[in-house]
C-alpha cells in the first residue's frame, strides 16, 4: 500500500509534459543541385512561434579539367537564426533573420575564367513554406537575401591565376541568399 501511495504521489507532483515535435533536421535539395553542396539544418523549438535554427554548409568539389577549364563554388559555412511560424511550429509560412559566414572559393561558373576567393560574413532575411507530408515529414520551399561584408582575392583562372585585385579587397554586398527546397523529419 505504501509503494502505491509513493507511485500515486510522484505522478501527482511530477510535471508530464506532452512535447510534441520540438526537434526538426534538415537537409538543402537546392543545395545539392548547387554542384553537390552538402548542407544541414537542426532547428529547435522555443515557443509556439518561434524556432532557433543552426546550419552548416560544405561543398569541396571541383569539376572540369586543365584543358577545358575548372567549374568550382567551394564553401564552408555556418549560419545561426531565428523564424517566427505565424501558424504553428514546423506548419506553413515561415519568416526569418539569421547571421552567417563563409569561406568560398568561387570560379568559372559565370564569368569563365574568373575566380574570387575569401569570406563572408552578414545577415539573411528569408521567407518560405512549410508543406506536411506526414507527421514527422515536411516539404520546405524558401528564398532569402543576404548582405554584409566579405574580404576577397580574385584570380584570372579557377586553378593557378594571377591575381586581378588587390590583396585583401573587400566590400559591402547584397545578393540573392538561400534557394530553399528541404527535406524535414521532425522528431
Amino acid at each position: 500500500m505504501v509503494r502505491l501511495i509513493t507511485i500515486i504521489v510522484i505522478i501527482f507532483f511530477t510535471n508530464f509534459n506532452a512535447n510534441a515535435q520540438r526537434i526538426a533536421v534538415s537537409a538543402n535539395l537546392a543545395d545539392i543541385a548547387n554542384l553537390g553542396t552538402l548542407s544541414g539544418e537542426l532547428s529547435v523549438a522555443a515557443s509556439r512561434h518561434i524556432s532557433v535554427n543552426a546550419g552548416v554548409r560544405y561543398n569541396p568539389w571541383q569539376y572540369g579539367s586543365q584543358e577545358k577549364g575548372f567549374i568550382q563554388n567551394r564553401k564552408r559555412e555556418a549560419s545561426l537564426g531565428v523564424r517566427y511560424w505565424p501558424w504553428n511550429i514546423f506548419s506553413s509560412w515561415w519568416f526569418g533573420m539569421r547571421t552567417q559566414v563563409r569561406e568560398y572559393n568561387c570560379g568559372g561558373l559565370f564569368r569563365r575564367q574568373i575566380t574570387e576567393e575569401g569570406i563572408a560574413v552578414g545577415a539573411e532575411a528569408a521567407f518560405g513554406y512549410s508543406y506536411m507530408i506526414h507527421s514527422r515529414f515536411n516539404i520546405e520551399f524558401g528564398a532569402g537575401i543576404w548582405g554584409g561584408h566579405r574580404w576577397y582575392t580574385r584570380y584570372d583562372c579557377p586553378r593557378c591565376g594571377t591575381i586581378l585585385s588587390e590583396d585583401n579587397a573587400h566590400g559591402w554586398f547584397v545578393i540573392p541568399g538561400e534557394l530553399i527546397v528541404s527535406l524535414v523529419y521532425i522528431f
